[in-house]
């Protein structure tokens, strides 16, 4: 036998399941086995040893409360064949099964318990199924079946197309939603309903407006976000709160967001990111703020912020005081500040190469002015203002004629957003939208960015081009993915499916991908973020990335990091992640600076994971989505759809456009002229 036991539990920490989260207990639990392991292998080995932990874990067979791990044993009386381990006061301690375990409130049983996470029903022992409670996945009884949708079935939550076993997954609504698009009438829909997406849907209220829905008799059959609902009389359906009366209130005797928290039920909105995750005592939030709204607490306030593709909600502040102990007041300096995780601090430096970094700038009320000159013949061009030691926001970019070109607060508030993402750095390019062309058509001349800042001393760089680009080049970066690396890339086909989509929806946008550099990250990233389980984990992982070579050209190179999968609480269902819109370019391993996206569906849906590439890009290279969550924000182009609601997915007109927030399959492929016109422009693309 080989030495199995430091891979074999490392590998029960990779699995990429659902929401995988392992609290304090767990981690305390953890930390003994490794005591454990000389003694293991004496008396029986590894694998006897990894078998013994998960036969007193969460969901193991037992007839007592002292057989389990977590000190508690449902019997079959209570509804269990067989029996199954459980932990008591898991509310207060978390679970115990290190192999992935929730603790739920589930109704009609004795208080919160902990449930054995699964993928599908093969997870599972006999007499239990892999049901789909909230937005988890947990081994229950097989008579459960009449309270919760089998997972991967009809109503079931899910990330992607993949978590459900037939149709597709309804991102945009709360939670995921497995369905079937363009039904009939119920007969295409088995047990469920044939219903329209929304009963003020934009579309056209045809098959193409139509979807299935789970049947019920009750509110109580359905999840958070959902209630049973019989629009035309033909039986009740599992459809979508309205808007008007959503409410985020999911576990009504929880603490409002931003209290400590060990697991989601200690939580009125229903989600702890805990300690594990980067947050000092955890901290409870409410998720699809957007559509559902934030459990502020008293005399205090909240804000709705995007995180990646999710909203979640953080508590006001105004400076780092104001933040519980182990938090800082992210946006502090550029309003709407939230307490949140800390942050790294990394920012540019080092040798820039063919990139002259300028630290000179003058005082203005709340900030610095950074000058520079800009050539006659150059048609777009990229300012990056950066601070080692506080946020960077640009708030007004005035012309060689003194004019205002671009103001951050109106009509560029679009491009506000890297403030938030990577807080010390801020790039901007220009035009950013065909209708700025104005910007570049006087002839060159000294511009002028005006940022907000608390640093007397702001660095910033500029980067010109005199003709749109074509040619986007790419870095690779395999971090621990199964079965995947630089050398065995090409031959594998899930991933020249992937490259192949990415390309294909360049090519719409007049793009050819040209350098793609396959390249294996060092063996202790792979080890440590072949899961990311909180942003922090990114920040550090980016850091893996090196210049590909000295020239400008070798350096305006997109840097990719394909991982295992994401367990980031505060965004489930999260695909890809692109930390700067538009990304820091030119400099590779720090803030800003990349994206990363995740490789668990190569296999099952290899052209989605193209499509999730090419999203991200599109973000790093400055576009934003066609519609904004909650429908109160759009891109600023003249010819990409509007939605006022972008949870209707399929039924918005932008739903098709490569920049639609929400996933809705492998048909989301279409690129504007305006949007190609912004991604020419940007500095990657040569």
């Amino acid at each position: 036998m080989s030495c199995g036991f430091v891979p074999a539990l490392t590998l029960a920490f990779v699995v990429p399941m659902r929401r995988l989260r392992f609290p304090a207990r767990a981690s305390r639990f953890l930390a003994s086995c490794w005591l454990l392991v000389a003694s293991a292998f004496l008396l029986s080995g590894c694998e006897t040893l990894v078998g013994l932990i998960d036969s007193i874990s969460d969901g193991a067979e037992c007839a007592s409360d002292g057989q389990c791990l977590g000190g508690r044993c449902l019997t079959d009386g209570e509804g269990f064949p067989a029996g199954y381990c459980s932990t008591a006061d898991c509310n207060l301690e978390g679970c115990s099964n290190i192999f992935g375990s929730e603790c739920l409130l589930i109704p009609g049983q004795s208080g919160p318990l902990c449930y054995e996470s699964c993928r599908d029903g093969a997870d599972c022992r006999v007499g239990y199924d892999c049901l789909a409670v909230e937005t988890y996945q947990v081994c229950l009884p097989s008579d459960f079946q009449q309270q919760f949708a089998e997972a991967g079935t009809l109503g079931a939550a899910c990330f992607n197309e993949a978590d459900c076993n037939e149709g597709v997954c309804l991102t945009n609504l709360v939670g995921g939603y497995c369905s079937v698009l363009g039904c009939a009438d119920d007969t295409a829909c088995g047990t469920g309903r044939c219903l329209s997406l929304s009963d003020d849907a934009e579309g056209s209220g045809e098959v193409a407006n139509t979807a299935c829905f789970r049947s019920c008799t009750n509110d109580r059959n359905c999840r958070y976000g959902y209630r049973c609902s019989d629009p035309d009389g033909g039986g009740g359906a599992c459809r979508p709160v309205p808007d008007a009366e959503s409410s985020p209130v999911r576990n009504p005797t929880g603490l409002d967001d931003g209290s400590p928290c060990t697991v989601d039920i200690n939580c009125k909105g229903g989600t702890c990111l805990r300690e594990a995750e980067g947050y000092a005592g955890g901290y409870c939030t409410t998720l699809d703020c957007a559509t559902v709204g934030c459990n502020t607490p008293p005399g205090a306030g909240t804000e709705c912020t995007v995180i990646t593709e999710e909203t979640a909600c953080f508590v006001s502040c105004a400076n780092d005081a104001s933040c519980r102990e182990g938090y800082v007041c992210i946006g502090a300096d550029t309003g709407g500040g939230y307490c949140g995780a800390p942050r790294s601090g990394l920012t540019p430096g080092g040798d820039g190469g063919e990139i002259e970094v300028v630290c000179a700038s003058t005082p203005i009320p709340g900030g610095r002015a950074l000058s520079f000159e800009i050539a006659a013949s150059t048609v777009a061009f990229t300012v990056v203002p950066f601070s080692e030691s506080a946020s960077v926001r640009p708030t007004r970019l005035l012309l060689p004629d003194g004019t205002t070109g671009a103001n951050f607060d109106t009509d560029h508030k679009f491009l506000d957003v890297n403030p938030f993402y990577i807080e010390s750095a801020a790039p901007v390019f220009f035009p950013a939208a065909p209708q700025f062309n104005d910007i570049v058509a006087q002839g060159g001349g000294t511009y002028t960015l005006e940022v907000q800042t608390s640093d007397a001393n702001p660095c910033f760089y500029v980067l010109e081009k005199s003709a749109p680009g074509s040619v986007l080049d790419v870095n690779i970066y395999f971090v621990g993915v199964d079965g995947l690396s630089a050398a065995t890339a090409a031959s594998n086909a899930g991933y020249n499916t992937m490259i192949q989509t990415f390309e294909r929806i360049y090519e719409n946008a007049g793009i050819t991908i040209g350098t793609i550099r396959a390249i294996d990250a060092a063996a202790s990233f792979a080890e440590d973020y072949a899961i990311i389980r909180n942003l922090a984990d990114i920040s550090q992982l980016i850091t893996a990335a090196s210049n590909p070579g000295e020239s400008l050209q070798e350096r305006l190179s997109v840097d990719v990091f394909l991982i295992n999968g994401f367990a980031v609480p505060q965004a489930p269902g999260l695909l890809g992640l692109s930390l700067g819109i538009p990304g820091v370019p030119g400099f590779h391993g720090v803030a800003g600076s990349a994206l990363v996206f995740t490789a668990e569906y190569l296999g099952s849906s290899a052209a989605q994971v193209g499509q999730t590439m090419a999203h991200e890009i599109g973000h790093f290279n400055g576009l934003r989505h066609t519609s904004e969550h909650g429908g109160t924000e759009w891109d600023p182009y003249d010819d990409t759809p509007q939605c006022s609601n972008p949870d209707r997915g399929a039924s918005c007109p932008d739903a098709s456009n490569l920049m639609f927030p929400f996933s809705l399959g492998n048909t989301q492929e279409a690129v504007t002229p305006s949007q190609a016109a912004t991604l020419r422009a940007a500095p990657h693309v040569r």
